[in-house]
């Protein structure tokens, strides 16, 4: 085989001519059995790397084992020169990854690739995560499609190939959101909503469970519904993100792509666009800031004791350590889920981009008045999670303190206005509980009015 040269073409296609060699194929074969993606990235980095030192597959291999110095000699050029074109150091060295690799499938023990000072994170150092507002303009400027599959990676922590896989052969299911009631109108029968991401389409291979947001949720059923109306037919298998919503307005006609799973580039295009065009000056957004955006305001919210640690990393499908995986890191019961699910709400208004905080804040105000007016003391309600608590279980706590209330009164205890409880007090009644906002319950004793009666 001759050496690979680019001839004018550009990235993978250029290197697609060493599968012709059986040992080049049966590499990538074993590459590919785990992932396409790593296949192909180390298919296109040997490729880069045969061409600049104009060898073949065999020729680096053989060079490696009879004259490990020579090819040691090779590198430092190969890297110096990519120095000069202003690479960074952590470029050059994953451009080795894919030789690295070939040359152990070859069992040629070669150590001497050249030591680079890689510093972590330079490329990101003009990256910081965006404020609800600043996402709530990037958010303006997506389609109905791109609006969703952002909001799938900023509120339910999605990376994006979990929603479009690579080759587009794979991608999120609406069978994988047990919640969405498929119909003439699509419906969610509650939220948050779950969302469950197979093993297959995990980064850890373990499949694990999240959250999808009411700002999620009304953005997904307005682009489900757009896709019916233009004559999709929704199922389970259907794609949670597929090409046709995005052909109204962008390079695709007609209902060609309907029903279609998108790439991860394909997923993250219009993203792209939308945060290079909303960005302030001096900051850089790559689409996957969207899921860094999620991390941090949930990050936020734990610091307010609104999640936990664990629960936190098992939403962002993270591997939390032993310590997770006995807790959160197996299939979630009824009552983690509950709790899930509660833990998620109260982090939603850390993670929207409308204006809920103040709405949650009044509703978490009329959900303490309720109780002081059946005659719950401060004291009381802060030993009470009161925004984890649903309308009917606020409603039973409502009801079991008039019940005590009501026994209490027939046990020789008495209800009178806040006025009257200074003299009653001196009189030699004792103070029992509040009830409600202007009056408060006293108990009688023998001698004083007996039980219940007149002082």
């Amino acid at each position: 085989m001759s050496p690979v040269t680019r001839n004018g073409k550009r990235g993978q296609e250029v290197h697609r001519s060493l599968l012709s060699d059986p040992k080049v194929r049966a590499w990538y074969d074993e590459r590919a059995l785990r992932s396409k993606l790593s296949a192909d990235t180390y298919l296109r980095q040997l490729g880069g790397s045969l061409s600049r030192l104009n060898l073949t597959p065999s020729g680096i291999a053989e060079l490696a084992e009879q004259d490990p110095d020579a090819l040691r000699a090779a590198l430092v050029k190969y890297a110096g020169e990519l120095k000069q074109q202003g690479r960074l150091d952590s470029y050059i060295g994953k451009t080795f990854d894919g030789l690295r690799s070939w040359l152990r499938f070859r069992r040629a023990e070669f150590d001497s690739f050249p030591k680079l000072g890689s510093a972590r994170g330079v490329t990101l150092e003009q990256e910081r995560v965006p404020t609800p507002e600043e996402l709530q303009r990037v958010l303006a400027r997506l389609s109905p499609r791109g609006r969703v599959a952002a909001l799938f990676m900023a509120h339910s922590g999605l990376r994006p190939g979990v929603l479009g896989g690579y080759g587009a052969l794979d991608g999120l299911r609406l069978g994988d959101l047990p919640e969405l009631k498929l119909g003439k109108q699509p419906t969610l029968s509650v939220t948050p909503f779950v969302i469950r991401v197979p093993a297959r389409l995990s980064k850890t291979r373990r499949m694990y469970t999240t959250f999808g947001s009411q700002e999620l949720a009304s953005a997904l059923l307005g682009y489900l519904d757009e896709r019916q109306s233009h004559g999709e037919r929704l199922g389970s298998d259907s794609p949670a993100i597929t090409v046709d919503s995005f052909a109204a307005t962008h390079e695709f006609q007609g209902k060609r792509g309907a029903g279609r799973f998108l790439t991860t580039k394909g997923i993250v295009f219009e993203i792209r666009e939308a945060l290079s065009s909303a960005k302030p000056n001096g900051v850089s957004w790559r689409p996957y800031v969207l899921r860094s955006y999620c991390s941090t305001r949930l990050l936020i919210a734990e610091g307010q004791g609104k999640i936990g640690r664990d629960l936190r990393e098992a939403i962002l499908g993270h591997d939390g350590g032993v310590a997770a995986r006995y807790n959160v890191g197996k299939r979630w019961g009824p009552e983690l889920l509950k709790e899930a699910r509660s833990a998620y709400k109260r982090c939603e208004p850390f993670l929207s981009t409308s204006p809920t905080a103040s709405a949650a804040d009044r509703d978490f105000q009329t959900r303490r008045v309720m109780l002081r007016i059946v005659g719950y003391t401060e004291e009381d309600l802060s030993k009470i999670d009161l925004a984890a608590k649903t309308d009917d279980e606020l409603i039973a706590l409502a009801d079991a303190r008039r019940q005590s209330q009501s026994s209490a009164l027939r046990q020789g205890q008495r209800a009178v206005a806040v006025t009257e409880v200074g003299p009653m007090l001196e009189a030699g009644w004792e103070y029992v509980a509040p009830l409600g906002l202007d009056r408060v319950i006293l108990r009688g004793s023998s001698g004083v009015g007996g039980f219940g009666g007149k002082p």
